[in-house]
């Protein structure tokens, strides 16, 4: 019987990987890119449909609703205009399940799933089988993760499962750090017991693992508002790190979508983007849909790209100086991409791509897969 997994550690820049010396037993490993702005709910969404940003709809953590003047969360599958690798192979009455250590993600990626889950907010029933998680603020929580994905291919046997972890531990550490080559290991050896249960029942097993985005260290943050405000125009600035897991990146980081009181003044907004310290890419709307592939309804008036170093941020000031791990930039772009199980005909280059894999793999399973839509 195949099976397939497909994983994605939260934050982990190949710099990671090769800091632990981890996962060196895959049959392929690379660096590829992930999606531009490089932040969770837009990269997750994209591995797990196969989809740009302009086709599924999903364009940052957060949303800027300009009917109704409000900023809105994106974390229900109601922004995902496509359907998900879940849903596809659910739909073929193929077992499914959706494990995220964010209950945000399970929330946002789990429509269609047999099971879907967070460590965050576990079922009672695995609460009894594996005890309390620990904090969602920890590198444990992870390992928690692991094992109740060991526990679900053991009682529900799911014919794909999905895994996104939480990039806690890239936030708190460099990749050199020991805590940081810790919390590798733990989710290497959690696979590793993963991919043993599944062959100890005969199964074939293919494995993905890539990552949602890389993470680097921010040394000043920059308020496009105040900036833009001190240079005569009036805005309003959608931070795209923005989530509710404030501790992690105090909602700063590379990527901005800037939305004008008055549209006419696009182009001096531009020239003034251009004088603000730490700004490296400053495009308009239809600029930024057709360089990064966004969805142009659910972007601002001008996209902003971080340089290295520097974070966006609301703090009250043009510029300040700040010490945290962050990303939203290109500079954070760079992602792993593993493949275990199976020979590749091409070489993926974004983490996107890993999801036509599967579906490969899936439609070879049996003749019940036949008919899976490529």
């Amino acid at each position: 019987m195949r099976r397939a997994v497909l994983v994605c550690i939260d934050g982990c820049g190949p710099e990671y990987l090769s800091a632990a010396g981890a996962f060196r037993w895959v049959d392929f490993s690379a660096e590829g890119w992930s999606m531009i702005p490089s932040v969770t709910n837009v990269n997750n969404v994209s591995i797990l449909t196969g989809a740009y940003p302009r086709e599924h709809g999903v364009t940052g953590n957060c949303y800027y609703d300009r009917a109704a003047r409000s900023w809105v969360y994106m974390e229900t599958p109601d922004f995902i205009r496509v359907e998900t690798l879940v849903e596809r192979i659910a739909e073929l009455g193929l077992r499914t399940a959706v494990l995220a250590s964010k209950d945000k993600l399970r929330a946002l990626l789990g429509r269609g799933a047999g099971l879907s889950l967070s460590a965050e907010r576990p079922p009672r029933w695995l609460r009894e089988r594996l005890g309390e998680p620990p904090h969602i603020y920890s590198i444990e929580v992870d390992s928690w993760l692991m094992r109740a994905a060991v526990e679900v291919a053991r009682s529900y046997a799911p014919d794909f499962m999905y895994i996104s972890t939480t990039d806690y531990a890239m936030h708190m550490h460099p990749p050199g750090h020991a805590e940081s080559r810790r919390h590798i290991r733990l989710i290497e050896d959690g696979l590793k017991g993963l991919l043993e249960v599944y062959e100890e029942r005969g199964d074939e097993v293919l494995l993905c693992v890539t990552a949602d985005h890389g993470m680097g260290d921010v040394e000043r943050a920059v308020d496009l508002e105040v900036a833009l405000r001190l240079r005569g125009v009036s805005v309003s600035v959608n931070v795209l790190i923005a989530d509710r897991y404030v501790l992690h990146h105090r909602n700063m980081g590379g990527a901005a979508y800037v939305y004008l009181d008055d549209p006419s003044e696009l182009y001096r907004a531009l020239e003034a983007l251009r004088e603000v310290e730490g700004v490296e890419v400053a495009l308009t709307a239809w600029q930024a849909a057709r360089v990064y592939n966004l969805d142009p309804e659910r972007i601002g008036d001008v996209v902003v790209l971080a340089a290295r170093g520097y974070a966006f941020g609301l703090v009250g000031e043009e510029v300040v100086e700040v010490k945290l791990r962050s990303h939203g930039s290109i500079h954070e772009g760079r992602v792993p991409i593993m493949v275990h199980g199976a020979d590749l005909d091409r070489r993926p280059r974004e983490n996107r791509e890993l999801a036509g894999l599967i579906l490969e793999w899936l439609r070879q399973r049996d003749e019940r897969c036949s008919g899976l839509p490529g």
